[in-house]
């Protein structure tokens, strides 16, 4: 008994640590590179947005903005798809199916337009607590649950996404949520959660994959005769295919082509080629925003090592194995248009967390080695209170 609440104890402790964190990052933010407007956080861009059309609450900025814009723009109404509404026209077509973030936002906002921008900074301070407590959770028989929870939500690129109204930590919440969910055998109640991470991010798609890829093979290796008979393990990993796929179905009627189309040709290119472009544009200008990316991709590289000469170990469960594996191969094959810019590497936020915690499960000899995920967040958030 005592055991158990320790580890409920070290969850909260997690969370905890995460929202004493965000708070006044994300307060300061507003206040001084917002100029005390949430709504700036989103940065509307003149070039996808009507002034005339904009709710005149919310303010632009000069050029394209960023997409936060988009985000927000369904937040206002998550069930208006259309390609223009509210004053904001979509840049590409795969941004309808990101809707989980929006509707959450959406629906703490009561549908009130004017607390769309408060609701949307709410919801991911909520989902970055919740990260820190799912990963604790996931962390169980660990050495430092509250450690493996701490160094998953404050990833660097969440500074980025929750600084800029952006759904990587809503998508990952309700990812964690659902691993749990999985490991815990509610198989219905995972495939669920997991169908929703799906519609809020579709890379999320990767865990449910590697559980499947896991249960076939298991499946395969079992087989001596007829058929066997399904059960509830193929939940996690149908429900939400098949959800993905219904989405696309739906909103290829709207577009007229499918926005995973659209999503797969814009986001992916050669693999590691694109890798090596990137480094090399960021090493032909010195910079602060250079020497920042530098210092990130060395944490990142650093943590995936780990995480990577861990694989052996029985502590860790296979399906996080393969998902590690998946989204290695995933994140080496991203488009120069991900590598070449300075965004906190926040597209690759599933890789950070999968690698923390299949490390921190292998029960390694210096667990402290994860403190440097909350510093290297705090170095990366600084610029960010500055500057929108």
């Amino acid at each position: 008994m005592n055991r158990e609440r320790g580890r409920i104890s070290s969850e909260a402790a997690a969370g905890l640590l995460t929202l004493a964190a965000y708070l006044p990052f994300l307060l300061l933010r507003t206040l001084i590179a917002g100029g005390g407007n949430p709504a700036r956080l989103s940065l509307i861009g003149t070039a996808f947005s009507n002034r005339k059309e904009l709710p005149s609450f919310l303010p632009t900025i000069s050029g394209s903005g960023y997409d936060g814009q988009f985000f927000l723009r369904f937040a206002l109404n998550p069930f208006d798809l259309a390609r223009t509404a509210y004053g904001i026209t979509l840049d590409v077509p795969f941004r309808a199916q990101r809707i989980g973030y929006p509707f959450l936002s959406w629906l703490l906002s009561f549908g009130n337009a004017h607390l769309v921008p408060l609701s949307l900074i709410a919801v991911n301070i909520a989902a970055v607590t919740t990260i820190a407590w799912a990963a604790a959770r996931l962390a169980r028989g660990s050495a430092r649950p509250v450690l493996t929870g701490l160094a998953a939500s404050t990833f660097f690129g969440y500074a980025m996404s929750t600084g800029r109204d952006l759904s990587e930590p809503t998508a990952a919440a309700l990812a964690l949520v659902a691993m749990n969910l999985f490991e815990e055998n509610r198989n219905l109640l995972a495939g669920l959660a997991f169908a929703a991470a799906t519609l809020t991010l579709e890379t999320e798609l990767v865990i449910p994959i590697a559980i499947g890829i896991v249960w076939l093979f298991q499946q395969v290796r079992r087989y001596r005769g007829p058929i066997p008979r399904l059960d509830t393990r193929i939940l996690p990993w149908l429900i939400p295919g098949a959800v993905a796929l219904a989405w696309q179905l739906t909103l290829s009627n709207i577009e007229h082509t499918f926005p995973a189309a659209s999503d797969l040709s814009g986001n992916l290119g050669v693999p590691v080629v694109t890798v090596l472009a990137g480094i090399s544009a960021h090493l032909n200008q010195i910079s602060l925003s250079n020497l920042i990316w530098f210092g990130q991709l060395a944490v990142l590289a650093a943590m995936t090592a780990l995480a990577l000469s861990s694989l052996r170990s029985p502590a860790v469960p296979p399906y996080l194995k393969v998902a590690l594996v998946l989204m290695l191969l995933l994140v080496i094959s991203i488009s120069g248009e991900v590598w070449n810019h300075s965004s906190y590497f926040r597209a690759f936020d599933l890789l950070w967390l999968i690698a923390v915690i299949t490390w921190m499960r292998s029960r390694p000899r210096l667990p402290a080695i994860a403190a440097i995920g909350p510093l290297a967040w705090l170095a990366s958030a600084i610029p960010l209170i500055l500057f929108l």
